[in-house]
């Protein structure tokens, strides 16, 4: 590992441009470039073929709007409301 001359941050190999492979801090910012050693240690590359690849989907399923109306869905909240205070007042007597 490989740390920073001005700061002494960790030093990290970053790839730039086709095949130029540097050390850059994570702190400061600092470039300089990689030691061959380095170079070599870091060089792993992996290719994958286009049929090992999984290919998903962010929408799995679509949801579609209930026809419940406005006027039963606050019929249903009353309702509910009516039974929570009975429930209660069993409760706290």
């Amino acid at each position: 590992m490989k740390f920073c001359p001005k700061c002494g941050g960790p030093m990290v190999p970053v790839k730039k441009g086709e095949n130029k492979i540097i050390l850059k801090c994570q702190r400061c910012g600092y470039e300089m470039p990689a030691p061959k050693e380095i170079i070599e240690r870091y060089r792993a590359v992996h290719k994958t073929k286009k049929e090992e690849k999984i290919i998903s989907t962010k929408v799995i399923a679509k949801v579609e709007k209930s026809a419940v109306s406005k006027e039963d869905i606050e019929q249903a909240k009353e309702e509910y409301y009516e039974l929570v205070l009975d429930q209660i007042g069993e409760y706290g007597d």
